[in-house]
């Protein structure tokens, strides 16, 4: 009976470790999958806006992702599968755990390293390169004056956090990279430090401020094994103490940058902090002094922004293509970049049956890039 009851007791402690471990694995692969999200979201802006050639090491990294997400997700399923039996020994019950412990190890070491601070190059020269739009007219059209606006903002005193908002496909990481790129461009600034952090769905300051900490040059192999507290405190020591740009794009909710050791901008020390977000509640949180609102594109200038993608040429080959086309282009509801993507996606596209069958299915689904594969293939 003694015996039993221990071996009772010690199947219960590995299973409570087992189900610890998949609720673990199953919050990093969540994770992981929308970090290979946003870097594809990227990747595809640039690749489908610009033309320019996605890195190597961002390929390797996202077919990375999808395999170790992948087989993450099949390994939860099993799990889920031999849980719902009884007949599960002690011995398998290790055997598991150590499974699910190396794959946790796995999905969360990927995760570590999808921070990519230039995801393409210039595929005529081969180097790589964080590109600047501005002046690009064809693939930026409505945005100059938000640029141009963002980019006064940076440089008057009485403003020292910008919010740009609006919905999503607007051109807000649009006109967010051209003002870091124009920062970049020019040596004589005055910002000491121009930092740019992807912030996405899933908020970690923890990240955050890794990612700050590169900018800034601080390598102290002592940082990893910091709390979040002293991490932050060598954080404001150096950037109190400067002058700095932080680019922060894709923020869902407030980002308590105090916390993460960001000094607040002042007239004094004359930094700034430009996020993009999609909501006005978020700009109000996170104490915006300027709300910048990107709006879509009226018609007239969406149906213009949409033919020099598909090429006046293919939109005018036929009377029932221009019809249709106009039927696509406002399927695309005056957001630019799916009026580039889907106008580029379009451009080999030569007879009606191949417009209506794209209309049909942007008439099923909203622009994506699952649809975008679907109007490549038709």
């Amino acid at each position: 009976m003694g015996k039993d009851f221990k071996s009772m007791v010690t199947r219960c402690i590995y299973v409570g470790k087992e189900n610890d471990n998949v609720k673990k694995l199953e919050t990093a692969t969540e994770e992981l999958k929308d970090l290979r999200n946003n870097v594809m979201k990227r990747v595809k802006m640039y690749e489908d806006q610009q033309k320019l050639k996605r890195l190597e090491k961002v390929q390797v990294w996202l077919r990375q992702a999808d395999v170790a997400t992948k087989e993450a997700e099949d390994m939860l399923i099993r799990m889920m599968s031999s849980s719902s039996s009884n007949g599960s020994s002690m011995m398998s019950c290790h055997k598991m755990d150590k499974k699910l412990c190396k794959k946790l190890k796995e999905v969360q070491e990927i995760k570590s390293r999808g921070t990519f601070d230039v995801v393409v190059e210039n595929s005529g020269i081969g180097g790589s390169m964080m590109v600047s739009t501005v002046d690009r007219d064809d693939q930026t059209v409505g945005l100059e004056a938000v640029s141009g606006l963002v980019w006064r903002c940076m440089t008057v005193d009485n403003t020292g956090i910008i919010g740009l908002y609006g919905v999503e496909g607007v051109g807000k990481t649009t006109v967010l990279t051209q003002v870091n790129n124009r920062l970049l461009q020019h040596k004589s600034n005055g910002f000491d430090f121009v930092i740019w952090v992807f912030v996405s769905k899933n908020l970690n300051l923890e990240k955050i401020q890794d990612t700050i900490r590169e900018k800034i040059g601080f390598l102290d192999r002592s940082w990893t094994s910091k709390t979040e507290e002293e991490k932050a405190g060598k954080i404001f020591e150096i950037l109190s103490k400067r002058r700095f740009a932080l680019f922060l794009d894709d923020v869902w909710e407030k980002v308590d940058l105090v916390k993460a050791g960001v000094p607040p901008p002042d007239g004094q020390n004359r930094s700034k902090i430009v996020f993009t977000t999609c909501s006005d509640e978020v700009c109000r949180e996170m104490g915006a002094q300027t709300k910048i609102k990107m709006e879509k594109l009226p018609w007239e200038r969406a149906w213009d922004l949409f033919k020099k993608n598909a090429g006046e040429e293919t939109v005018k080959s036929h009377p029932d293509i221009t019809k249709v086309a106009q039927e696509v282009a406002a399927k695309c509801d005056g957001l630019p970049l799916a009026l580039v993507t889907i106008g580029r996606a379009m451009a080999s596209k030569k007879t009606p049956q191949e417009w209506r069958d794209a209309l049909y299915i942007l008439s099923n689904s909203p622009p994506n890039f699952s649809v975008l594969k679907l109007l490549d293939r038709n």
